[in-house]
């Protein structure tokens, strides 16, 4: 059946190419159409409606002439074509004398014709309104070594302002019709999708981005491959910016290895059944009542632990973007489940809004989701939080917080493993070394000054924020001593002989290890590999051999 809005396109698209004769439209170098039919197959993905609807470059050349280059039509994002196209330089070619960079350094070398920047009626820059993606040449460096060249498209990503470290941020795209239609793997560490055929090159928020990322995967959540890169455009350093693989249905088709799986994002295109399933969760979710609210009965349409990461993630970074992230559900898995994967976490580690009235590390962390109390919003509150605390995730997080139990527990022990023995000091701090090494003076402690409040205090804060919050007393501090040279661990994580941690009330800690030995706690003795304690007050743990 063809949508109402497919009909307006192709209507679209065959008024304008009726003003040439004998016409072709391209889409990234490939003919789509010589009438007004078009090859969906070529597109990406959905249905042909949407597809159209998404399309970042069409063409029109007379057959047989090179590409020609042309004006924009602000409707349905067609170019009918004068001119001729320019070409860019390659990128490898381009590369400048610059500092020897460090081995392990990624440099992005980008090459992009000066008109397709900037050029007032042709140029990405002047017509951010206008979803143009340009030809473009791109190289690879690790170090000083060349890991990956080939020609692509590139596009404007979010806003086209320049930043303080240049220019706006761009979206790459690779394509088989460019040169090759995807990056080898390797190339940007841990990424979400074994390969990846889009990228975006961020201008800002380098350390909160690459960071907030670092975090939702260390905790368990799931985040898109992200790394720290230097932008060298047209042989000019743009200096320190992001590479991050970009979300979207390639992406997540690359990582399950397959396309049956429905995919839905509050601010971006979506295909007829992703908008379809994206509205009747939202309705699902809507019907529930305070006594709906159990494991047993969201635990069948949600993957609840997965929701309790993914918005600890959030709540912990202070990212207050309600439309960050997507969620998606495997039709394929055994056990179909919605799941969130974060995006966009650029608003953490930073005030939310000029003149917030708090320390960076005391900006709202639970509250971000629950919205019930005015402590750092005196006066205006953003629209930002509303929207947070409205959004789907958040509505089925309160709910379940409210009225079960066992969630309760799920999300209280997420987050006093995250924050006891994934968030720590140690493994922050070579983090933020990294990401802030090669910036200068202001630019250095804009990018880390945050990011270090965070690691020393946020933890600490968001454990008494959370007790006060769901009304659970004050946290509880447990002490561990024991011998050197024995192994131990708590809740499975190995620990240093005098470790300390704190802990919800009522929670129940096991430290444990590998050979028998002897446990004492207010006077309680035992014997054992294994002593667990609840926590109701502080208390120090003794083991001895």
């Amino acid at each position: 059946m063809v949508l109402g809005r497919t009909v307006m396109m192709l209507g679209a698209l065959t008024a304008s190419l009726a003003l040439l004769e004998q016409t072709s439209v391209f889409h990234a170098g490939r003919r789509v159409m010589s009438s007004p039919r078009v090859r969906a197959d070529v597109l990406d993905g959905g249905s042909l409606g949407d597809s159209l609807r998404k399309l970042n470059l069409v063409e029109t050349v007379p057959p047989g002439e090179a590409w020609q280059f042309g004006t924009k039509s602000r409707g349905a994002h067609i170019e009918l074509v004068y001119g001729t196209k320019p070409i860019a330089i390659e990128a490898v070619e381009l590369m400048p004398t610059l500092a020897k960079p460090a081995p392990d350094e990624l440099t992005v070398s980008l090459s992009v014709h000066a008109r397709d920047l900037t050029d007032p009626r042709l140029g990405m820059l002047p017509n951010p309104d206008i979803k143009l993606e340009k030809p473009a040449s791109l190289a690879l460096f690790r170090g000083e070594e060349l890991l990956f060249q080939t020609r692509c498209g590139v596009g404007l990503s979010g806003h086209p302002q320049r930043f303080q470290r240049g220019w706006a941020s761009f979206r790459l795209y690779l394509r088989e019709e460019y040169g090759v239609e995807q990056l080898p793997a390797g190339v940007i560490r841990d990424t979400l999708a074994e390969y990846t055929d889009r990228l975006n090159v961020r201008a800002a928020s380098i350390t909160s981005s690459n960071l907030g990322f670092e975090i939702a995967n260390r905790i368990g959540a799931l985040a898109p491959g992200m790394e720290r890169c230097r932008l060298v455009l047209n042989g000019e350093d743009q200096g320190l910016m992001s590479l991050t693989e970009h979300l979207s249905r390639r992406t997540i088709s690359r990582r399950l290895g397959h396309d049956d799986y429905d995919f839905y994002r509050s601010r971006a295109d979506a295909t007829v059944r992703d908008r379809r399933e994206g509205k009747a969760m939202r309705k699902w979710v809507n019907r529930l009542g305070p006594e709906d609210y159990n494991t047993a009965k969201v635990g069948q349409v949600i993957d609840l632990d997965n929701l309790a990461r993914h918005l600890f993630g959030i709540m912990w970074c202070g990212v207050d973007d309600w439309a960050q992230g997507a969620r998606l559900r495997d039709r394929r898995a055994d056990h179909p489940l919605w799941t969130w994967v974060h995006w966009d976490m650029d608003r953490g580690f930073q005030h939310s809004y000029s003149k917030q009235p708090c320390l960076v590390w005391q900006k709202a962390g639970l509250d971000l989701v629950l919205g019930v109390r005015e402590v750092e919003q005196k006066g205006d509150r953003p629209q930002t939080f509303h929207s947070q605390q409205t959004s789907l995730r958040a509505i089925v997080f309160k709910g379940m917080l409210a009225n079960d139990q066992e969630f309760r527990d799920l999300f209280l022990s997420i987050a006093a493993r995250s924050m006891n023995h994934l968030l720590t000091r140690e493994w922050m701090e070579p983090l933020i070394v990294e990401l802030g090494s090669g910036l200068e003076a202001v630019e250095l402690r804009d990018a880390t000054g945050a990011a270090r409040a965070y690691m020393g205090q946020r933890s600490k804060w968001m454990m008494k924020d959370i007790c006060d919050l769901m009304g659970l007393g004050a946290p509880v501090w447990i002490r561990l001593r024991g011998p050197q040279g024995v192994e131990l661990t708590v809740d499975g994580y190995p620990v240093d002989p005098k470790y300390s941690g704190w802990y919800f009330p009522g929670q129940t800690i096991t430290v444990a290890s590998p050979e028998p030995i002897v446990w004492i706690s207010d006077g309680v003795k035992s014997q054992g590999t294994e002593f667990s304690v609840e926590a109701n007050q502080d208390l120090v743990i003794f083991a001895r051999p």
